[in-house]
């Protein structure tokens, strides 16, 4: 029996199971945070797991509580590695690639400067904290400092997320959103991967971006409240719905964890199922434009992605390859020591063809 749930899951053939649940339905686990998992434990079993697509059998006997960690699969979850294409038309006169001109800008002693720098100069990052508020100061600076249009979003009094723009020269309306959080989970001295990796990649792209002659706004979102709930990113994603300006976002690119590979150089690209088309499209321009290997999962969850796509935005968070994710996660050992640089230079240049590509379309 479980052979056939797993081969039904594989080619999406599940019905949907609805708001609550009976014993034996299928969940999709939304979190990793290891005390959660702790709870979770005792009354799941395994059915399928592949990347970021946990897949379980809930028990009978389960709590109600223990649901905040799960979602009801709608039938079209999947996770599986997807080889892209970039097709060019050989009798054509080829064209001056400006794309790859700006990819080929990308730094990798920025990036691991950046990330040895919030990760050792702050004894933590906890959202809220003295030396988080430090961080995010020192991190608005750089953006002005490159000549972006800087505000805060502040969620709470001691905690606030930053924007940071460039207009568009022709359609300034339309909106490239950029994301990471800066927040940790608190270890003394790290965060490192989870996540100085993402904001470091971020700045870096800024950086390489300034001088770009884009039609589209692009802007940089520096989140917080990422590991006490996605805080500050629901915050945004709320006040932005209540203006109606979400609906000007074309495209949101989040990163979280981009910096720990060992061997295999696979970028997990995740979204909901409606944005398959998406991933693949972030996939062909890895083929072009970096070294990476890519998984599509289908099923989002846990990062500050979720948000935007909730409210209607076609939304991608790039981030480390789950199966063979750091074994630091969320705690001390989470050092730049443990990061691949190499790895987390090529997502900054998957990241920065896509801002690109999207710009021009």
């Amino acid at each position: 029996m479980k052979q056939l749930i797993i081969v039904a899951l594989m080619f999406g053939m599940f019905f949907n199971l609805g708001a609550g649940y009976r014993g034996n339905d299928l969940f999709q686990v939304i979190t990793s945070h290891p005390h959660d998992l702790e709870e979770l434990s005792p009354y799941i079993e395994t059915v399928y797991q592949n990347g970021r697509l946990w897949v379980v059998q809930l028990n009978k006997d389960a709590p109600e509580d223990v649901l905040q960690h799960l979602r009801p699969l709608s039938g079209k979850e999947k996770s599986y590695l997807h080889e892209g294409q970039w097709i060019t038309n050989a009798g054509l006169k080829k064209k001056r690639d400006d794309t790859k001109i700006f990819v080929s800008q990308v730094n990798l002693e920025n990036i691991k400067k950046d990330i040895e720098d919030l990760a050792n100069n702050y004894e933590t990052r906890y959202a809220g904290s003295e030396e988080n508020q430090h961080a995010l100061a020192a991190t608005e600076e750089r953006f002005r400092s490159m000549g972006y249009e800087v505000k805060e979003v502040c969620y709470a009094p001691d905690a606030c997320s930053i924007v940071a723009e460039k207009k568009g020269k022709i359609e300034a309306s339309k909106v490239i959103m950029i994301m990471g959080h800066i927040d940790s989970v608190g270890e003394s001295f790290a965060g490192a991967d989870d996540n100085a990796s993402g904001v470091a990649v971020i700045l870096e792209m800024a950086r390489v971006l300034k001088d770009a002659n884009n039609r589209k706004t692009i802007r940089f979102f520096i989140t917080n409240g990422e590991e006490l709930g996605l805080y500050g990113a629901s915050y945004y994603a709320k006040q932005l719905a209540a203006s109606n300006e979400i609906k000007n976002i074309v495209l949101g690119i989040n990163m979280d964890m981009v910096g720990y590979n060992k061997s295999n150089g696979i970028v997990e690209l995740e979204t909901e199922p409606e944005h398959e088309g998406l991933a693949k499209w972030f996939a062909d321009l890895a083929s072009k434009y970096t070294t990476l290997k890519t998984k599509i999962t289908l099923g989002a969850w846990g990062s500050d992605h979720v948000p935007f796509l909730k409210k209607g935005v076609p939304t991608m968070l790039t981030i480390e390859n789950w199966d063979t994710k750091t074994p630091c996660y969320h705690q001390e050992c989470d050092k730049p020591d443990t990061i691949n640089y190499a790895y987390a230079t090529e997502i900054a240049k998957l990241n920065v063809s896509a801002v690109l590509t999207k710009d021009q379309n």
